[in-house]
């Protein structure tokens, strides 16, 4: 093999980024594309190079040499090295190449089975969700796919719609662990490695931890979880000396929970939430009353009700870090 140019480190596996750790949770032996780098992983550490063509033979010859599957056909998939890329350029050559419309709108929900199934994602997902005639889907992993969705005349909303729809599609077929990120809208194909990075963000924020609830994460929700994850943890911990003790000591039963939850959904209104709980307003105002002689926080003012929710997010991000 020439010479070539290509540098590679060693991270120790401390130091591995979470979303790389994310990837190689299920698919220890694959190549991961990251932000414009390649890694794969080496004795529990991780060897990582430039994402480019001499990188990838490199990354390649390391895995045949030290025995790993060599790299997926899914690198190949010009789908998915468009939402991998990050230089415009490239994305542009690889458009041109395959007749790509680079100005067309698009948004990518990615899908992810908590447990590996004996087939991979992609053939169990084409076998039976509902695909449209512009969907690509793109396989990452054999447990995880990318789909890239046209979104022109499509709002967020719809997509969610569309992305728990397939979710109990594929419930109904016996594959109830399914979970989805939703990106943001690109405006342009060389935007949609943003939209990719933002599903991949929010099914990492949400669809992981042993508190993990839900199926459907939103990256365009989740700006709460974001703030408090810029919080030194130093900062987190002096903000929850305060209220820790309220919080630990508060019995928070699921319907407690609930209710809450829905409070918040319908902007703190009490009529409003109270229909959709299908009770009383004086049982949910008897309800938030004993929520503010428990932690002295009452949900019914709104500065009350942000400390309590970052609070609350704080608090069970200290309990369960993963």
């Amino acid at each position: 093999m020439n010479k070539r140019n290509v540098m590679i480190s060693v991270i120790p596996s401390e130091s591995i980024p979470k979303e790389v750790c994310f990837f190689f949770e299920h698919s220890p032996d694959a190549i991961c594309r990251m932000d414009g780098k390649l890694y794969i992983m080496a004795g529990g550490n991780a060897l990582c190079c430039d994402d480019s063509v001499d990188g990838n033979d490199l990354i390649a010859a390391l895995q045949q040499k030290s025995g790993t599957a060599a790299s997926s056909s899914y690198a190949h998939d010009c789908w998915y090295q468009i939402i991998t890329a990050s230089d415009r350029n490239r994305i542009a050559a690889i458009a041109g190449k395959n007749r790509i419309d680079e100005r067309k709108k698009r948004t990518v929900v990615i899908f992810r089975l908590k447990h590996p199934a004996e087939q991979d994602l992609l053939s169990i997902f084409t076998d039976i969700a509902p695909l449209e005639e512009d969907d690509h889907p793109v396989p990452i992993r054999s447990d995880m796919l990318a789909l890239v969705k046209e979104t022109e005349f499509r709002s967020e909303e719809e997509i969610a719609e569309y992305a728990a729809a397939v979710i109990d599609t594929m419930a109904s077929e016996g594959f109830t662990d399914l979970q989805a990120g939703i990106g943001t809208e690109a405006e342009s194909l060389s935007e949609l490695h943003r939209s990719y990075k933002e599903a991949r963000e929010a099914l990492l924020t949400g669809g992981t931890g042993k508190k993990a609830c839900g199926s459907l994460f939103r990256y365009s929700e989740q700006k709460l979880q974001r703030i408090i994850d810029m919080i030194p943890p130093e900062g987190r911990k002096k903000i929850l000396d305060e209220y820790r003790t309220k919080f630990d000591e508060a019995a928070f039963s699921d319907e407690m929970l609930e209710t809450v939850r829905v409070f918040f959904e319908h902007d703190l209104s009490i009529t409003s939430a109270s229909r959709e709980l299908f009770i009383h307003r004086n049982t949910l105002n008897y309800r938030l009353d004993k929520i503010r002689r428990d932690t002295g926080l009452d949900l019914r003012h709104f500065h009350d009700a942000v400390v309590f929710r970052l609070i609350y997010e704080m608090n069970e991000k200290a309990r369960d870090p993963d």
